[in-house]
């Protein structure tokens, strides 16, 4: 049975799609492992970022006094209760916000671990 030009032509043809598209199927999956690979750093990251930023909540606080009471003219003009109420509302509001949106990124971040392993 032998085959004709215009057949082995076609055939040829199609054999070069099918490699081209080969190729292009390789291209996309690694692709997908970049992004994924990606996504893990950037949660990685934004943890690192969350400690990062309690770290900077826990260290102002006893900047904040060493800065009320180094400034004599500061401690000399407010009372003890003021300098203890500003401090007060200045860790209460923070820490409020830091664990909303702490508590939203620990869902989210739960969230997207949740659809990978899925």
């Amino acid at each position: 049975m032998s085959r004709n030009p215009d057949e082995s032509k076609i055939l040829g043809e199609l054999l070069e799609v099918e490699k081209h598209e080969d190729s292009m199927i390789c291209s996309m999956v690694k692709l997908i492992e970049t992004n994924e690979k990606l996504a893990e750093r950037i949660n990685r990251l934004t943890w690192i970022m969350l400690v990062l930023t309690w770290i900077t909540l826990i260290i102002s606080i006893p900047n904040t006094l060493a800065t009320f009471f180094g400034i004599p003219k500061v401690s000399e003009m407010l009372k003890v209760e003021i300098i203890g109420a500003s401090m007060i509302i200045s860790i209460i509001l923070p820490v409020t916000v830091l664990l909303f949106v702490g508590s939203d990124l620990r869902k989210m971040l739960k969230h997207s671990r949740e659809e990978r392993t899925a």
